[in-house]
């Protein structure tokens, strides 16, 4: 997996954040919070892997669950996006 491929992969769970409806504030919240770190790293590219990197990785793991059963799309979204980070050594 190359920085490309990473981005990519980002662009994609960035959207599919954006699409998802029916859900309450506090869920939300936690899907602004994702899309907003997304936007961060994609904003700089050309930077190196890094504690936001990091910080992405653990909030999709942990939100993983919140999402499962009512959101399948994003839910495989994150896990492709965790497998990315994870194939990048984060």
């Amino acid at each position: 997996m190359d920085h490309q491929q990473l981005r990519e992969r980002l662009t994609q769970l960035h959207d599919e954040l954006e699409r998802t409806q029916t859900v309450d504030a506090d869920t939300r919240a936690v899907l602004d919070d994702l899309s907003k770190d997304i936007r961060e790293l994609l904003d700089r590219p050309g930077e190196t892997m890094d504690r936001r990197y990091h910080k992405l990785s653990a909030n999709l793991r942990a939100n993983l669950v919140l999402f499962e059963a009512t959101h399948p799309r994003l839910t495989a979204a994150m896990e492709r996006t965790v497998d990315a980070l994870v194939q990048m050594g984060v």
